[in-house]
């Protein structure tokens, strides 16, 4: 009996302890290298968003899943935000932007054998540009008379492009180079065509926090400035970016 006691008790302020911290749950997409449930410590934003909330002492649960899902989580309220997102679907959202982590180039991807020359995007008028169900793509590019045929994913439509169903399709520079490499089918076949639509930042979103919830998006960059001053930062960039 002696022994008891003290275990119970224990096991009573444990309890109340895991009760009483606040579950922090963020939602993201395959966006390889930024994120990807097949890369080291989910890449790149992954590995610093769950380090930024690691040394001020928050566990993160990240889940991945397709970007239309993102969205309708965020709505619902079911995540505390999610990552990575471009300035329109911040705006569109209604969420809290992280500062920028990074600067992303938006462009075309064509197939090897397809020429196409263009300075500006209206000259493309007409022609079928394949771009995700979601994504908060600028507004300039969707108002420039191009038919835009939707997919769920990048690979989705990289895999249409190299199947010739159209002819170029909208996607950020590393991304789509990282896709690229990565796919056997698509290796070798497929180019960034060279012409830079838009320089995109990157954020981290927050859901603003309901009385009594932390303000995540304070949290998160109290960490950032934490992992800046200790190197930490700049050395997880490195091991993402050999």
């Amino acid at each position: 009996m002696p022994l008891i006691l003290p275990i119970l008790a224990l096991l009573i302020l444990l309890a109340q302890h895991a009760q009483g911290e606040p579950q922090l749950r963020m939602a993201t997409l395959e966006y390889p290298p930024y994120s990807s449930e097949h890369l080291a410590n989910g890449g790149s934003i992954v590995a610093l968003t769950r380090r930024a909330f690691a040394v001020r002492g928050h566990s993160l649960q990240i889940d991945f899943m397709p970007w239309a899902r993102v969205r309708m989580a965020l709505r619902n309220r079911s995540y505390q935000g999610a990552l990575a997102l471009w300035p329109q679907e911040i705006k569109e959202e209604g969420l809290r932007a992280s500062r920028p982590l990074f600067y992303s180039e938006l462009g075309i991807f064509i197939r090897n054998d397809y020429p196409l020359q263009f300075t500006e995007l209206k000259e493309l008028h007409g022609r079928t540009l394949g771009t995700v169900r979601g994504y908060g793509y600028p507004q300039h590019i969707l108002d420039a008379g191009l038919t835009l045929e939707e997919a769920v994913s990048d690979i989705s439509n990289l895999r249409k492009l190299n199947a010739r169903r159209f002819d170029m399709v909208l996607l950020e520079h590393i991304v789509g180079n990282h896709l690229i490499n990565n796919d056997e089918q698509l290796r070798g076949k497929l180019r960034w065509h060279g012409n830079v639509l838009e320089r995109v930042p990157l954020f981290v979103g927050f859901v603003p926090p309901t009385p009594g919830e932390p303000d995540w998006s304070k949290v998160f960059e109290q960490g950032l400035r934490d992992l800046h001053s200790s190197g930490e930062y700049m050395q997880i960039l490195r091991e993402h970016n050999r």
